[in-house]
């Protein structure tokens, strides 16, 4: 139906930009005299965190290929996309920009379309302390939005600031009362990204003449007129600040 292939990346630039906002945290451990003992950047990557939880439990094993995972860490997933209609642009607004390769063409797109794009994030620790200073570096960020600005369509120079809601925060131990089990403090946070998906770019010529006929008839005389309104059309780039020769002829 379609026949038209494209790929502007928009999806993966937003999870690309999701996982990026989160990507410093650092966690701080101490002794009694609140003197620094360890301090640590928190790693993150993207998957479901009952995959990092399988992991957790299993022991390390560098002879057999296995390594288990050290908490704390994060990790977080894209979940769902929703059509947003509050956020509804003119469809038939147009960006437009020189062509990459051709100065007297412009390339043209459409306006976008808006989605919500629905995250969880999984902070997932060994030790309360630890999940709590996580918690304290993201939270006051978010009141319930935090603005970051990306890069929709580099092929375009379009930008664009997109916030990144949090909706909400739940919490789960996983310990089960097992000695030989290793208990994980999972904190679940859910946010909403506000972005748009774009169609395909569509390369167009530039506009070098406009050829207009007109009829006058102002009392009782009737006239007929041509302009001629062009800039020079052997010179003419899409980036040009051009004037305008007009030609007007009565008949």
């Amino acid at each position: 139906m379609f026949g038209n292939y494209f790929y502007n990346k928009n999806i993966r630039n937003v999870v690309i930009l999701f996982g990026t906002v989160f990507n410093d945290i650092i966690v701080r451990r101490v002794n009694s005299s609140n003197v620094t003992q360890e301090e640590f950047r928190v790693p993150i990557a993207y998957g479901p965190a009952k995959k990092f939880l399988v992991r957790l439990r299993q022991a390390t094993d560098t002879s057999k290929g296995k390594i288990g995972l050290t908490l704390p860490r994060m990790s977080f997933e894209f979940t769902s996309i929703n059509y947003d209609p509050t956020r509804k642009l003119v469809t038939t607004n147009q960006f437009k920009k020189i062509h990459a390769s051709d100065s007297s063409k412009l390339t043209s797109i459409y306006s976008p379309v808006p989605y919500d794009f629905e995250f969880t994030l999984s902070v997932m620790v060994k030790n309360s302390d630890d999940g709590t200073q996580i918690l304290e570096q993201i939270l006051p960020y978010f009141s319930p939005a935090y603005q970051v600005t990306m890069n929709e369509m580099s092929s375009m120079g379009i930008k664009r600031d997109i916030p990144i809601i949090f909706t909400g925060l739940s919490t789960e131990d996983s310990y089960e009362g097992e000695f030989l089990t290793r208990r994980a403090l999972i904190h679940t946070l859910t946010f909403t990204v506000k972005a748009f998906l774009y169609g395909p770019t569509n390369d167009v010529g530039i506009i070098r003449e406009v050829d207009v006929n007109t009829f006058n008839n102002t009392n009782a005389t009737q006239k007929v007129g041509n302009t001629d309104v062009k800039p020079n059309p052997l010179s003419a780039d899409a980036d040009d600040a051009y004037g305008y020769t007009e030609t007007h002829t009565d008949y």
